[in-house]
């Protein structure tokens, strides 16, 4: 097997920001189907956001309102339509984004055409309580002429209740198909949609690991798991699902855990609490998937103490 890691951009320790409000130029609404600016929150990959402008989408616009000012060390943004391979390349994507603080100075961010989660960090923590992100120049699609953005994601300069993960490394990754990537990484990435999962041939995940770099010692008592696909009960049936692990720490003690079969983060608190700098998860039952023999883990954040 081979290791496979990709680090999250972060400058600092960081907590993400609650958007408690979006507003948007404009949405895309017909037939009964509507694609709302608060999709970009909702902590799902799908359904996105799509302007409803003349053109192609430049010169529309998002905000998000923070409920008050934060010091904002990164964005993560989802660009384009996330539904599938296929439904990114058809739609419209930014290229390039003005970021407009509260106190109107502005930011200009260029955006590579890759389906990933992309990252821009001011040069200093900004203090604001909203954020617009206006649409300048697009990378075309191939069907539609509407932009999307599929969900943003804000970050503060505050430690917050929730570890921060520096980066992920994996026993091994799934490739990547028309349906999405399986990063290691993606099993903390906020969005619950997304996921890493094995790609061990000769294993249907047990054995299987994933580990969670913090970047420095920190004081946990537990862990939120959302194990198997998340994305929905029926996404969640066709794929290996965790039931059983055990958490392991840098100061080699582990702990053994179990989890219910449901697409929905599990709460799994630590016997005692541990001051630890990496969390590896090692998959050690799965209930079998009706269609994919692979394991996947959506989804997991670390409760400090």
């Amino acid at each position: 097997m081979t290791l496979l890691s990709l680090a999250l951009m972060a400058p600092a320790h960081a907590a993400p920001v609650k958007i408690v409000g979006v507003e948007a130029k404009s949405y895309y609404s017909r037939n009964g189907t509507s694609y709302h600016p608060d999709n970009i929150k909702d902590g799902k990959s799908t359904p996105p956001w799509f302007e409803g402008d003349p053109g192609n989408g430049a010169g529309s616009w998002i905000e998000v309102d923070l409920g008050g000012e934060h010091n904002v060390t990164r964005i993560n943004l989802l660009a384009g339509d996330w539904t599938s391979g296929t439904d990114w390349g058809r739609a419209n994507r930014p290229q390039e984004i003005e970021i407009r603080w509260s106190d109107g100075t502005t930011e200009l961010w260029s955006l590579t055409d890759e389906w990933k989660i992309q990252s821009f960090v001011p040069s200093a923590p900004k203090a604001t309580s909203k954020i617009r992100f206006k649409v300048n120049t697009l990378y075309s699609g191939s069907a539609f002429p509407d932009a999307a953005i599929s969900e943003i994601q804000v970050f503060d300069d505050q430690e917050g209740s929730v570890a921060e993960v520096k980066g992920v490394t994996a026993s091994s990754e799934f490739p990547a198909d028309n349906d999405g990537a399986y990063y290691p990484h993606q099993a903390a990435d906020g969005v619950r949609d997304t996921m890493w999962c094995e790609g061990n041939k000769e294993s249907d995940g047990v054995g299987e690991w994933v580990e969670f770099d913090l970047g420095r010692p920190t004081a946990l008592k537990g862990m939120k798991i959302c194990a198997g696909m998340c994305a929905s009960i029926a996404i969640h049936k066709k794929g290996n699902a965790p039931t059983q692990g055990t958490v392991m720490f840098s100061d080699g003690a582990t702990q053994q855990f179990t989890l219910k079969d449901f697409p929905l983060p599990q709460n799994v608190s630590f016997d005692t609490p541990h001051t630890t700098d990496k969390v590896k998860i090692r998959i050690d039952t799965v209930r079998k998937g009706s269609e994919y023999d692979d394991a996947c883990v959506s989804e997991v954040t670390f409760d400090r103490t």
